[in-house]
């Protein structure tokens, strides 16, 4: 009589498995969502220059920046994404924007608010928020 073996894998083994999964994630998913943090952030800086150009196109046409954004004749919801609103203050014949995190983008404890001005000076001065 022969003895038939059964094949599978033990419970050790799928257990074995399961921890390495578990420290594959534990070590990924912190980087990935820092990952997705600094890609919405970068979003954000395009979105800021997007609306300077529009801002600087209108004073070389005009030579005076708007004075409201209804000026520059784009819509409000423009300037609320998924994770920043983007708020605009003028002042001193110049003009300063500001994105500041919304809903996850919260999470970006770094970068809560990243500024542009007619300047060109960006904020905060932490060179995390800039670096591109």
């Amino acid at each position: 009589m022969k003895l038939s073996r059964n094949m599978g894998f033990t419970l050790i083994e799928l257990l074995v498995v399961i921890a390495i999964i578990a420290l594959l994630m534990a070590y990924a998913l912190p980087n990935y969502r820092q990952y997705v943090i600094e890609s919405k952030r970068t979003d954000a800086h395009s979105r800021l220059l997007e609306i300077a150009n529009m801002y600087e196109k209108f004073y070389t046409n005009n030579n005076a920046y708007p004075a409201n954004l209804a000026a520059l004749g784009i819509s409000p919801t423009f300037f609320i994404t998924e994770d920043y609103q983007i708020t605009v203050a003028a002042a001193g014949g110049g003009w300063t924007l500001t994105a500041t995190a919304i809903n996850g983008q919260v999470e970006d404890t770094a970068c809560p608010a990243i500024t542009f001005n007619n300047l060109g000076q960006k904020g905060p001065a932490n060179s995390e928020c800039w670096n591109d």
